[in-house]
């Protein structure tokens, strides 16, 4: 009984070593995309592979990409994510002009 304790507390630890799974594509189209993969953690994080994904499916389209929910799957028992992206050309100009006389 022991070793089942102790090979159970071991499996959990070493879980949470674990890096993000693959992101698969959940739903796509030429304005938004949900990619879902398991990352192992308290909280949902973007991975630099599904930012990747995302904006390589937006600019595919002519787009950019922003993103727009990050959600635990399986209300959170699981590592299981969800993050949806949209893409879009509609971001606000943020450049400042300083015109010098």
């Amino acid at each position: 009984m022991k070793y089942v304790v102790l090979s159970g507390l071991i499996t959990f630890a070493l879980t949470g070593c674990m890096g993000p799974g693959k992101p698969q594509v959940h739903f796509a189209s030429e304005n938004s995309i949900s990619l879902k993969y398991s990352a192992y953690g308290f909280k949902p994080t973007v991975s630099a592979e599904a930012l990747d994904m995302a904006i390589s499916h937006c600019a595919s389209h002519g787009k950019g990409m922003k993103l727009v929910t990050s959600n635990a799957m399986d209300g959170g028992l699981t590592a299981r994510e969800m993050h949806t992206f949209m893409c879009t050309n509609d971001f606000p100009d943020e450049t400042i002009q300083v015109n010098v006389n």
